[in-house]
């Protein structure tokens, strides 16, 4: 994401910003199915049970499938449509997804669009895949984690500020949902000790879920790949403020970078 920089201040430094589009999709869908499963089959528990020597609390702790439950996603990009991919062998209902801007006709390979009161209700696994916008900032707060079942859960792999920490803390705390994994919070790096890490009901990752070998190595040859694009002269993928590519500015400096 690039939510973290002034693409407008970039626009008028003649400054082009490009992104490593789609980089993430894999190991993010990769760590949210992983997510998924830890929580419905309770794994952190049952690992503290035999590093602490209490094996016969072992039943306390019984696990649950992922068929027949349902996927909602809160954003249907690159990252919700892999990550409903990679969930297609578990046997799960058809997915849903909230995405306001999202062509109906385009969602429906991947996912049924509805509602975001909706989607709350009806999805056993919330997953927040859209970026942090002025119009996301606090998505999700108390009245929407209300309409979660008291057996559904709650994975952030987005930005921390679409959910108000606060309201889904009171939720995991009461026991009203049944679990949540995070890797981004409102305030980064946290603060520690962090009172998430109070809770057995909670999984946490200091935001970087997606880093594999595989991710720096893809955003690396995509970065190259920019660069000899605009050497020779061609429209790089991946652009946030294409209309830079238009100032007398940057055309000028464009033009030294191919030798012209």
């Amino acid at each position: 994401g690039y939510d973290t920089v002034d693409v407008g201040a970039c626009t008028d430094a003649d400054v082009l910003l490009i992104i490593s589009r789609g980089a993430v999709d894999r190991p993010v869908a990769e760590a949210t199915v992983g997510w998924m499963i830890a929580l419905t089959h309770n794994l952190l528990a049952k690992d503290r049970l035999v590093r602490e020597g209490d094996w016969d609390a072992r039943n306390r702790y019984m696990g649950a499938e992922l068929r027949d439950r349902t996927f909602g996603a809160v954003g249907l990009g690159g990252i919700a449509t892999h990550t409903m991919r990679l969930l297609s062998i578990f046997g799960m209902k058809p997915p849903i997804a909230f995405d306001p801007y999202v062509d109906p006709d385009a969602a429906r390979p991947f996912a049924e669009l509805v509602e975001l009161d909706e989607l709350m209700g009806r999805a056993d696994f919330v997953s927040i895949h859209c970026p942090l916008t002025d119009e996301t900032r606090g998505l999700i707060g108390a009245r929407e984690l209300a309409l979660m079942r008291p057996d559904s859960y709650l994975i952030n792999t987005a930005r921390g500020g679409i959910v108000v920490e606060d309201a889904l803390y009171d939720a995991l705390e009461q026991g009203r949902i049944a679990g949540a994994a995070l890797d981004c919070f409102e305030q980064e790096p946290v603060v520690t000790p962090h009172r998430f890490g109070g809770l057995d009901n909670v999984i946490l990752a200091p935001h970087s879920i997606a880093w594999t070998n595989e991710l720096f190595r893809d955003i690396g040859r995509m970065n190259c790949q920019s660069l000899l694009d605009l050497s020779l002269g061609k429209v790089p993928h991946g652009m946030v403020n294409a209309e830079v590519l238009e100032r007398p500015g940057f055309q000028a400096k464009w033009k030294r970078w191919r030798g012209g």
